[in-house]
């Protein structure tokens, strides 16, 4: 059940979130790439507030599956109306709404898959690789078929579809297993806030921010080079193939390498990754690059949420991953989006790439220093 899940969340946003800025970019709206950007950029914002107060509910009440389908039938219902929006403030609001339903998916089903796993022994990436498969199976066929008559307003049905059908099976989760332990002392943000938990949002703010803004720009990249939405759709399938090997394999990384040692690696390689991808290279290179995007993002995700654990403690650990995905997924998301937006209109795409380079090794020196930090305390 937990995998099927994870298939049915990122089918869902693998379905819509690489298509959202084609979308948006369509002449019937006759948005500026600003507009765009600032439209796409409003679930990392608003994820920078809910996303902690989803971990701080379902740690007082300690009950996550309800919340869990709440989130996933709310945004699924929401998400259709996108398909008779056509100004940019009915957009805006549209997203504002859906946005604060679709931020609480993620991290509900890792708190759950987390608490599972760590009662059961059992490996978080085995569980989570299945969500890199569905998010694959999207991208690619939502590539094929916004290329059809469809076009690309399918993807907000499909979506909403997935998510429905996401939540029965989230339904059938016993209830037992998605019950927390629930503490009732008031909380203290000083067991959230130490100084290690501190650099290592500041170097993920930079890492992960141009990741999940590339999810968002990388459709623009490959369109705008002569590709069609199916290149699209099958690059990424590529790179999410590739996660889900990486994924299986993180956790012996980490024990050979340890967590910190491992972030820093796949850092480095989306910084080159990103760099080259800013000297405009052949197609063949373009596809190696998918491989790469896979294996930077099958290491992080897993590596960084279990490492985010170890930080806290466990009485707010919801709460942490909450904070951890607000501010990588949310505000650095959000901050990438819309400078991203700025420089298309100031240079070209190929600027947003360089820009990505740089904020990702200065991601990496942090997390360098977060580990020599580490290693003298």
């Amino acid at each position: 059940m937990f995998q099927s899940v994870y298939v049915a969340i990122f089918f869902a946003q693998g379905a819509l979130i690489p298509y959202m800025t084609l979308y948006f970019s369509q002449t019937k709206f006759g948005l500026t790439p600003t507009q765009v950007g600032i439209i796409v950029a409003v679930l990392p914002i608003l994820s920078i507030g809910i996303q902690p107060l989803w971990g701080m509910l379902t740690d007082r009440t300690g009950r996550v599956r309800a919340w869990l389908m709440l989130a996933m039938l709310s945004a699924a219902l929401i998400s259709l109306s996108f398909l008779v929006a056509a100004s940019y403030v009915w957009i805006v609001v549209l997203m504002v709404i859906w946005s604060v339903f679709q931020c609480a998916h993620i991290p509900l089903v890792d708190m759950m898959t987390l608490d599972y796993t760590a009662r059961s022994k059992v490996d978080y990436g085995a569980i989570r690789l299945y969500g890199s498969a569905g998010f694959a199976i999207a991208v690619f066929a939502m590539g094929r078929i916004s290329d059809t008559t469809w076009g690309l307003a399918s993807t907000f049905v499909i979506s909403a579809v997935l998510l429905i059908l996401g939540s029965v099976f989230v339904r059938m989760i016993p209830e037992k297993i998605s019950i927390r332990d629930v503490t009732l002392a008031p909380l203290s943000w000083k067991a959230v806030w130490n100084k290690q938990f501190m650099f290592f949002l500041l170097g993920g703010m930079l890492v992960f921010g141009p990741i999940y803004a590339n999810n968002y720009y990388f459709g623009l990249y490959v369109t705008n080079s002569g590709g069609s939405t199916t290149l699209v759709g099958t690059l990424f399938l590529v790179a999410v193939l590739f996660e889900i090997p990486f994924m299986k394999v993180a956790s012996q990384l980490m024990e050979r390498y340890g967590s910190v040692g491992v972030l820093v690696g796949a850092a480095i390689i989306s910084a080159l990754r990103n760099g080259i991808l800013a000297l405009e290279p052949p197609i063949w290179v373009i596809w190696l690059l998918a491989i790469a995007q896979g294996l930077v993002v099958g290491l992080l995700i897993p590596v960084a949420l279990q490492f985010v654990r170890t930080l806290v403690d466990r009485q707010v650990s919801s709460t942490a991953i909450g904070v951890y995905m607000a501010l990588t997924s949310g505000l650095a998301t959000a901050g990438f989006n819309m400078l991203s937006g700025k420089i298309i209109e100031l240079d070209d795409i190929l600027g947003v790439f360089w820009m990505y380079t740089i904020v990702t090794a200065l991601g990496a020196l942090i997390w360098i220093g977060m580990s020599r930090r580490i290693m003298k305390g």
